[in-house]
Order: C-alpha cells, then sequence, then structure tokens
C-alpha cells in the first residue's frame, strides 16, 4: 500500500485528488473531476476505497457517493462501482486485476475515462450493439440528459453535505465552476446537445 502511495503521489492526473489516513492505511477517499464533453463535465465524483487483508491479491473495494442518484450504468445508487478492474463486472486481460501489474491510479484513471464517458449509454449491458444507430444515438441523447440531471442533484448533495475532509475542495471547485455549470444548463434547456457545450470563460 505504501508503494501504491508513492505511485499515486507522482503519477496522479491534476482532475483526481486522493486522501490517505495516516492510521488507517488500508482506506482512501478519491475525489475525481467529470471530464469535459461529457455530460459529467464540471461534478465530482467521490469514492471510497477499502483495501482488504489480501490485497494485492484482490482488488480494493469501492464504494461510490452516489446521494441517491443513478448517474452512470457503472454507478449504482447503493454506491456500487461496477467496473472489471474490481471484479464486479466479467472482463478478460488486461480488463480485470492483476496482482502483479495492476494499481489504485489504474482503478482511478479507468473510472475517470472509462465510467465517466461521453456516450455512457452504451455501458449498459447488451447496449453496445445499439452503436451507431439511429435508435442508439436517440437513446444516448436521451440517457445524457437524464445523466446530466442525476449530476446536478449530485452537485446538490455534494455541497449540502460534503464527505468528510474534502469540504474545502468541494467548496473551491463549485466556487471556480459555477459560472460555467449555469452557462451549461442555459445552453442544454436551449437545445444545445448535453456534453458538448464549452464556457468560453473557463
Amino acid at each position: 500500500i505504501a508503494k501504491e502511495w508513492s505511485v499515486l503521489k507522482d503519477s496522479v492526473p491534476d482532475t483526481i485528488w486522493c486522501r490517505a489516513y495516516e492510521d488507517r492505511m488500508d482506506l482512501t477517499r478519491a475525489v475525481l473531476v467529470g471530464p469535459a464533453g461529457t455530460p459529467y463535465h464540471d461534478n465530482l465524483f467521490v469514492f471510497d476505497f477499502h483495501f482488504t487483508p489480501s490485497y494485492p491479491a484482490e482488488p480494493p473495494k469501492a464504494h461510490y457517493h452516489s446521494f441517491g442518484q443513478r448517474v452512470n450504468p457503472n454507478l449504482y445508487e447503493s454506491g456500487k462501482v461496477c467496473l472489471s478492474l474490481l471484479h464486479t463486472w466479467q472482463g478478460k486481460g488486461s480488463e480485470v486485476w492483476s496482482p502483479e501489474t495492476s494499481n489504485m491510479l489504474q482503478v482511478l484513471v479507468s473510472i475517470q475515462g472509462l465510467v465517466l464517458v461521453e456516450k455512457a449509454y452504451y455501458n449498459e449491458a447488451g447496449y453496445e450493439k445499439q452503436v451507431g444507430s439511429e435508435e442508439g444515438e436517440r437513446n444516448n441523447a436521451q440517457y445524457a440528459e437524464q445523466a446530466f440531471l442525476a449530476s446536478l442533484k449530485t452537485m446538490m448533495g455534494l455541497l449540502r453535505k460534503p464527505p468528510r475532509h474534502c469540504e474545502a475542495l468541494i467548496r473551491d471547485h463549485f466556487a471556480k465552476r459555477r459560472d460555467a455549470i449555469l452557462a451549461a444548463c442555459d445552453a442544454y434547456q436551449g437545445g444545445c446537445p448535453v456534453g458538448v457545450y464549452v464556457h468560453r470563460g473557463a
């Protein structure tokens, strides 16, 4: 686990923050910024991870702070994170946890890059068959709208009841991004496809 902290300290992107606990090295809390160009832009996503006694033979256990919202096919209201790398979904090869090569940085980057994506609708099991079809794009556009609305609700949850030790980070982030978020809401109400709007003042 100490090696994990060293890797994260040197390599974690500036859109991911991690907090470790000196007296509980088996626990960590991570905050991820929703990527631009997706329904999750400008939001923060908070995850708790637990390294079990058998780590690294098995991946860390993950819990997502959902505030009762289903923002993504891979992120449940219960806090479950559905990801092959965490052994909560089927996968093969590099998609699944390897005690020799997998690490916490890979988990965080995978959530940000494979879960919080532009077309999350297709992350739902079986829906990938609709990729490229007119029906699939129509369904994805509707899903993106619902995902953005759910994301907004989690923003309010974060502001009203921020997870411990992340209060200042959450407050400062939304203070900086509030104009962009409000401008995006106006643009989407005006017909701009969800996730496409870019705030020029940002």
